[in-house]
């Protein structure tokens, strides 16, 4: 059964590993004990399969998940509670080899998640694997900013989106193309992006 946590929507990686998800793994095992950074872990469940595969997990997420984490029981797991605005201060002089960053960046303004993902990419030594609810999926049908400029799409949905998605924080939501050019600008180098059959937004980003 999904579960939804704090008002952002159903925590998806407990249940199942999606496309993005799967290609972490898959980067996991032709690169045994790298470092990750798993950026709004939710949970842990994607957190807890990277870990099976043979990395070292660094897990944030503004809501304390301190107790699911610490009933994995594994030294190569680590669960810090924050934001990830102040990433810097909750992982300090700390590198990783790749970040996952699923269905949480559009919990921030434009202009913070691109401060964000400068911020992740001075952490990281080689890929981000990311993704977005994009304004062409079922959320984008009851959210109301989807018109306005991306450097203002800060709001929340609708009241019947708000019960029917469990999200009942501002979001700001993207275009594949406004998406493309959020990682660019933030100095990414985009690898490949696509929409899913459910209208979200998924890349993989190179440092270099």
């Amino acid at each position: 059964m999904y579960q939804s946590f704090d008002g952002h929507g159903v925590d998806v990686a407990v249940n199942r590993a999606d496309d993005v998800d799967k290609k972490v793994l898959a980067y996991i095992a032709e690169h045994p004990d790298c470092r990750v950074l798993d950026l709004g872990s939710g949970a842990g469940g994607q957190s807890v399969r990277m870990v099976d595969a043979g990395a070292s997990v660094v897990a944030i997420d503004q809501f304390d998940f301190s107790e699911q984490f610490a009933a994995y029981k594994n030294d190569a797991l680590e669960f810090v509670l924050g934001d990830m605005v102040n990433l810097t201060e909750l992982v300090p002089e700390q590198t990783f080899d790749i970040a996952l960053c699923q269905r949480t960046i559009h919990y921030l303004p434009y202009k913070t998640a691109r401060e964000s993902l400068q911020t992740v990419r001075s952490l990281v030594k080689e890929k981000l694997f990311i993704s977005v609810t994009g304004t062409g999926s079922l959320i984008g049908e009851v959210y109301p900013a989807a018109a306005l400029p991306i450097e203002d799409r800060f709001a929340e949905l609708s009241d019947l989106g708000k019960d029917m998605f469990s999200i009942r924080e501002p979001v700001c939501l993207y275009s594949q193309e406004e998406f493309m050019n959020l990682l660019q600008s933030a100095g990414w180098i985009v690898d490949e992006c696509w929409v899913s059959a459910f209208g979200n937004i998924k890349a993989v980003c190179s440092k270099e």
